[in-house]
């Protein structure tokens, strides 16, 4: 039983750290980049440079850094300098849509308005059509390419996120969906887990380990999902009953059969008792 307490708990901090987290590498990248960011924003060029230039040797592989590298290098005049930054952070993350958005302002300075437009086109394609950016830049292309009728239609697009954004409104070509991939992935974690809670349930001579089983991963599920912790607290307690109930033996001793149901609807209670707390550890731990 202790062992497999002992893995399963390890196995909760092993889902937190790698898999709950579902963000893209570059936003896990830009989030450890803040600093220079700022910097970079604040009109401290300089500064930033050295701040993304220390950053690259000791992290090679981030694609962010050199692509506010390559806008620090822009800034100083250095464009060479920043396409190959950019061709670099490309290659390990051609997925950024702001580093082609970056190159494609350089070819089209160009006057490589087929290269050009060949960038801005990923940009679109990569930031979801989020991005007013990569449509401005690909309509202000497809003028130079006489193309006027889609021009027109990027730019109006362009002018749209903008409008949406200075509302605070998502995106309209990107709905919010409630069962996204991350919350899909949740309910497998969540599924898996009450297997193995009701092992526990069933096993356990004493009340204490499905206690401390239910509280640990009620406690995971708030802090994977803080704004829809309750979803998974219903989908792990309604499992956990309906197997118990009519998946299970019961045994014919009463008060082995009154243990198992008070490890039961302990662990439920605990599931939606542990799922809040996590959620709000969750929702303070972000930064204001």
């Amino acid at each position: 039983m202790e062992l497999l307490m002992t893995v399963a708990i390890i196995s909760y901090i092993i889902y937190l750290r790698y898999y709950a987290d579902l963000r893209t590498k570059s936003d896990k990248e830009l989030d450890q980049l803040q600093i220079g960011v700022k910097l970079y924003n604040t009109g401290q060029v300089e500064s930033a440079f050295h701040y993304f230039d220390q950053t690259i040797q000791e992290h090679p592989q981030w694609s962010v850094a050199y692509l506010y590298r390559a806008r620090c290098q822009v800034k100083l005049g250095n464009i060479e300098a920043a396409l190959s930054d950019l061709k670099t952070g490309e290659s390990y993350d051609n997925t950024v849509a702001d580093i082609h958005t970056e190159i494609g302002r350089i070819l089209y300075d160009r006057q490589e308005f087929d290269n050009a437009f060949a960038e801005f086109d990923k940009a679109v394609f990569h930031s979801q059509g989020r991005d007013s950016m990569a449509y401005y830049w690909r309509g202000r292309t497809r003028q130079k390419l006489n193309q006027p009728q889609e021009a027109q239609h990027d730019l109006d697009q362009a002018l749209a996120l903008d409008e949406q954004s200075k509302n605070g409104l998502p995106p309209a070509s990107t709905p919010t969906v409630f069962f996204d991939k991350r919350l899909l992935t949740n309910i497998a974690f969540v599924l898996i887990n009450s297997i193995v809670l009701l092992i526990i349930i069933k096993k356990s001579p004493v009340i204490h380990w499905p206690y401390i089983m239910a509280a640990s991963s009620a406690a995971a599920i708030g802090f994977a999902e803080p704004r829809k912790g309750w979803v998974l607290a219903i989908i792990q307690s309604a499992s956990l009953w309906i197997a118990f109930t009519f998946f299970t033996d019961h045994p014919t001793n009463n008060e082995l059969r009154g243990l198992e149901a008070f490890n039961l609807y302990g662990s439920i209670g605990l599931t939606f008792v542990g799922s809040f707390i996590g959620g709000i550890l969750k929702r303070a731990m972000k930064p204001r």
